[in-house]
């Protein structure tokens, strides 16, 4: 989140100043960059998202709201904008405080706004970068070590009451993967996180595939029904999607432009969900196949 908000509220070539509020203590994993030092937004991004350092997180407090309230109460303005409903933040360093907190769930709605709406992931994916203070380089190595494997972020932590912590992103194999893994064991390499993030992985290689219901070529056939509104009727087999007690049959029925209604007996509603197109069949593959996989997920 701090990192989000370093990028939203400046331009990457911006020069910052890094200072830190009053009787600021370096704590935890941190760079140990002087008051005074100059450095791009690109390059406070980089010790916060790949060096992981948490005096950069305090720096980029006072650079955005020069007051390190005023930052976590935008931190926290955020998490509401964004529907994370169960997150309250008391830092901008993630380090262990009382009523500090989130949940694995906003972090994934935190992570995916982040890919959708940003190019964090070019600097996540770096696997080191040198910085020149005072005409000494020095070599900063990312904290994630599987970056070789495929994971271009997108954030590694622990903490004592967090453990091993690290939100994962992967798209190898034509696939977008994210897994989260918290309270990971703290062993003495303080790798476990990574290591679970893998067996997460290959589950989600081995057990989740995708599946069309239809094709651009396949047939959608309007019928009426008791109600006299417009249908659609659909027969498949739902066998491959395990054991689920729901009928081979079922009926799209149109509320109106932009809602439908799956069921399989009008007087039932199963779920609503938005309508892409009445128009043509194909426009139908996507809705059903996330149509099918809410009722797996919900079985």
């Amino acid at each position: 989140m701090t990192a989000l908000l370093l990028y939203e509220n400046t331009d990457l070539n911006d020069i910052v100043t890094i200072s830190y509020p009053d009787g600021y203590d370096f704590e935890g994993k941190v760079a140990y960059l002087e008051e005074g030092t100059q450095v791009s937004v690109e390059q406070l991004l980089e010790f916060l998202l790949v060096y992981s350092a948490n005096d950069s997180a305090y720096a980029t407090a006072m650079h955005i709201s020069n007051s390190v309230v005023d930052f976590v109460e935008l931190m926290n303005i955020t998490a509401s904008k964004l529907n994370m409903t169960k997150t309250k933040f008391k830092n901008p360093d993630g380090l262990d405080e009382t009523n500090h907190y989130t949940t694995l769930n906003d972090l994934l709605i935190l992570s995916k706004y982040i890919l959708k709406n940003t190019k964090l992931i070019d600097i996540t994916n770096k696997s080191k970068f040198y910085f020149d203070h005072n005409g000494t380089v020095k070599k900063f190595i990312n904290t994630n070590n599987i970056i070789d494997e495929g994971f271009k972020g997108l954030k590694t932590g622990w903490t004592t009451d967090a453990g091993l912590t690290f939100i994962g992103y992967n798209q190898d194999y034509n696939r977008n993967i994210i897994t989260i893994v918290n309270k990971s064991f703290v062993d003495q390499d303080k790798e476990s996180h990574f290591f679970d993030t893998l067996k997460l992985y290959q589950e989600s290689l081995s057990n989740f595939d995708d599946n069309s219901l239809l094709k651009s070529s396949d047939d959608v056939y309007m019928i009426n029904n008791s109600f006299n509104s417009l249908s659609y009727l659909l027969e498949y087999d739902v066998s491959k999607f395990g054991n689920i007690n729901i009928p081979t049959t079922m009926y799209l029925v149109e509320i109106n432009n932009s809602i439908i209604k799956l069921s399989n007996n009008f007087d039932d509603e199963i779920l609503k969900i938005p309508l892409i197109s009445s128009e043509k069949a194909v426009n139908y593959n996507f809705l059903l196949s996330n149509v099918i996989s809410k009722l797996v997920l919900s079985d």
